[in-house]
């Protein structure tokens, strides 16, 4: 088939133009990966303490970068390289509806390593798993059916092969608080019987605060774990305004970690 002159450079132009706008998005999120990278390298306090390889972080994931074609993926790429600094308090301002919850926040059982089972260190009381009817002392056996250990791997750091407690810590904590867009189904064995439950994944209450007045003249205001939540500014200044003829104010913040 022959083409004629018009068509061929009808082709090529287009090829051009594809061309071109692929190169420009694989240098914007290279350019902001780079960018995110150095801030981190610039602010993060913890680098040294926590003897993390950085510029192996930056050497693993820009070759990662470069295959990133929309945001969704960029986004995921930064949390995978969050996961490099294994601490809770280190989130994205975004996040997708497959996003692991962010830690501590929304935290509401401990587990541990002990030898080679897992167990329930901890709950927070009428918080989800705590009201699905879980118990300290319980082993966890399986995490939405499938083994711990195996799902551990996609919360440890890549930049080292030896893994400390805290890793692994920080690992569980991600791995079970599980994901905007899926339940929890954990399974445990209690006196050697097997039981499985299934947490929701919210607070003792739903609103963003709750406020009384206690003893005729202290007002009191709880923020349910909610401070990112923008609704939680309105929401602030009209329950502050209605308070405001109290002599005292308590203001509670034991829900947000």
């Amino acid at each position: 088939m022959k083409l004629s002159l018009l068509t061929k450079a009808i082709f090529t132009i287009v090829f051009l133009f594809l061309t071109k706008n692929n190169i420009f998005a694989q240098t914007k999120y290279q350019k902001d990966f780079y960018e995110f990278w150095s801030d981190i390298n610039k602010h993060y306090a913890y680098l040294e303490r926590q003897n993390i390889d950085w510029n192996k972080v930056k050497e693993i994931y820009s070759s990662q970068v470069e295959k990133v074609t929309n945001d969704n993926e960029f986004i995921q790429l930064l949390e995978n390289t969050l996961n490099e600094l294994y601490n809770g308090h280190s989130s994205l301002s975004t996040n997708l509806n497959t996003s692991n919850r962010i830690i501590p926040s929304w935290s509401d059982l401990r587990v541990e390593k002990n030898g080679n089972k897992y167990l329930i260190k901890d709950l927070r009381k009428g918080f989800g798993a705590d009201l699905a009817g879980l118990k300290i002392g319980m082993q966890v056996t399986l995490f939405n059916g499938k083994a711990i250990d195996e799902q551990l791997k996609s919360f440890l750091p890549r930049f080292t092969g030896h893994y400390s407690p805290k890793m692994y810590q920080y690992a569980l904590d991600m791995l079970f608080a599980g994901t905007h867009d899926k339940k929890r189904v954990i399974t445990v064995v209690e006196n050697g019987e097997r039981k499985t439950f299934e947490p929701v994944s919210y607070g003792n209450r739903n609103e963003l605060l709750y406020y009384k007045i206690i003893n005729g003249n202290t007002a009191y205001i709880k923020i349910n774990n909610s401070l990112g939540n923008n609704n939680l500014i309105a929401e602030f200044d009209k329950t502050l305004d209605s308070l405001i003829s109290n002599k005292n104010l308590i203001l509670d913040l034991t829900e947000t970690p």
